[in-house]
């Protein structure tokens, strides 16, 4: 259940117009395929949502049993749809523009309260394709789907880091390195231009290298890559934030790398 307050509710319910029953000017088959789009639900046939309702009480549905990070998820995009459609007809009041405001940050609340990982952000087609598939399957709350997705977001993202440094990203029969060795050659080109001022970063990135090596046998044994036994969510989850983490900081390695550079 999301931690929405008894007032923010009532703002949605308002702003919404819900006590007609009715959300916007959604109709049933238009609020279908926008809920469906946005948190990856559907409101006539998944299990819970079976029975017949009004569409207000299928948002009310929504509101009191999904995750903060699903109901957060889909009030930004409600609010978007709201603001353009008053917009588009020329009726957004002052005090609209307000409640826009307020919601819009009690979703980010509940957006960074359940916040599993946060990935880099990329201009790369692949990489924002990827990504939105890994925040859709959180926001639904399975973890268990974004195993193999991270994976590959990864991958991805440290061939790229790697030959953004010239390094070498097959071995001698011309195959791909695999996700642990790509890491590991990134750590020696670190190691080797004396760029930490800390050792702690070091010893931390080395350590990740064995992470990686074994988030391999979690992809390929673990997840849906492969008819598995797939990891349960607790530790799913585990290994999601212990991924992203390190990604990250590779990430923000390269930002200050890059800048260095441009400013020598």
């Amino acid at each position: 259940m999301a931690k929405l307050t008894y007032q923010e509710k009532n703002t949605l319910e308002e702003l919404f117009n819900m006590g007609t029953g009715y959300v916007i000017d959604f109709s049933n088959s238009s609020f279908q395929r926008f809920i469906e789009d946005v948190i990856r639900i559907n409101i006539y046939e998944d299990p819970g949502y079976e029975e017949y309702s009004s569409k207000a009480n299928k948002l009310r549905q929504i509101l009191n049993q999904e995750s903060d990070f699903t109901v957060g998820t889909l009030i930004l995009a409600l609010l978007d749809y709201y603001e353009n459609h008053k917009l588009k007809t020329n009726n957004l009041s002052e005090y609209d523009k307000k409640q826009i405001s307020v919601m819009r940050s009690v979703a980010q609340r509940l957006l960074s309260s359940q916040q599993i990982c946060l990935l880099p952000q990329k201009q790369d087609i692949t990489l924002s394709m990827i990504s939105e598939d890994i925040y859709n399957a959180l926001s639904r709350n399975k973890p268990e789907l974004v195993l193999d997705r991270l994976h590959t977001y990864s991958t991805n993202l440290l061939r790229k880091i790697c030959l953004d440094n010239n390094l070498v990203i097959t071995d001698q029969k011309n195959n791909f390195l695999p996700l642990h060795s790509l890491a590991g050659i990134l750590c020696k080109k670190y190691e080797q231009d004396n760029f930490f001022q800390s050792s702690f970063s070091l010893i931390a990135l080395k350590a990740s290298i064995s992470l990686f090596d074994k988030y391999n046998n979690v992809r390929n044994n673990e997840s849906f890559a492969h008819d598995n036994k797939i990891l349960d969510t607790i530790e799913a989850e585990f290994a999601i934030k212990s991924m992203s983490n390190v990604i990250t900081f590779i990430d923000k390695i390269e930002t200050i790398r890059k800048k260095n550079i441009n400013n020598s």
